[in-house]
């Protein structure tokens, strides 16, 4: 299985670039990024940019979290592009960013702006995360996904990520052009030559992000 990486939990007293230095530290080969974000409850606030690179950033990444998120914590998890909870998990605002609130969710954004917590299941019905589960599933959950995601080519996965928070501030007609650009980069790929083989020989694909 492809590495799976993991946000470690900045020390206290970590300088307000520690989310860069592990942006910068992230292995080659990973395929997905996992963050525990009730574990980062006293993390330092990073700065907007550094949010943005993990937006950006060719790895997916995976929030979980089963209690309130506040602050650092529910900014980071703002900034991943799947987000998992548990039943009596929660954000509380306001956001450090809520361009990206109103973004993702604009149903949750203004009472998330008036500093309300926003419980699970309103989370979800706002489609501020992805699944909601019984309380203490989030994390397993996560892990099952995480598997799942670094199991895909690696250059699909970028590229998708790339379509997905790039075309989505774009009107329609031209986020679906940018998308179509993405598919047509892609056939060129030896991973993709090597996923209609392995379908071919009914066997698992061995991506090697070329």
């Amino acid at each position: 299985m492809p590495p799976i990486a993991r946000l470690p939990v900045p020390p206290p007293g970590a300088p307000p670039g520690w989310l860069a230095d592990v942006l910068d530290a992230l292995p080659e080969d990973a395929r997905c990024l996992f963050v525990d974000a009730d574990a980062l409850a006293d993390a330092p606030p990073p700065p907007r940019a550094d949010l943005i690179r993990l937006v950006l950033g060719r790895v997916p990444v995976i929030a979980w979290f089963e209690r309130t998120l506040a602050g650092p914590a529910l900014d980071i998890a703002l900034a991943a592009d799947i987000r998992i909870c548990g039943a009596a998990a929660a954000m509380s605002g306001p956001s450090g960013w809520p361009g990206r609130v109103r973004l993702l969710a604009s149903a949750a954004a203004d009472r998330l702006a008036r500093g309300e917590t926003v419980a699970a299941p309103d989370l979800y019905a706002a489609g501020l995360v992805s699944a909601l589960l019984p309380p203490g599933g989030a994390a397993a959950e996560a892990d099952r996904l995480a598997a799942v995601i670094a199991s895909r080519g690696p250059i699909a996965l970028e590229l998708a990520k790339e379509a997905v928070w790039r075309g989505l501030p774009q009107p329609i007609e031209q986020a679906l052009r940018f998308e179509t650009d993405l598919t047509m980069l892609l056939q060129t790929t030896k991973d993709r030559a090597e996923g209609v083989r392995a379908f071919l020989e009914k066997r698992p694909p061995a991506f090697t992000g070329e």
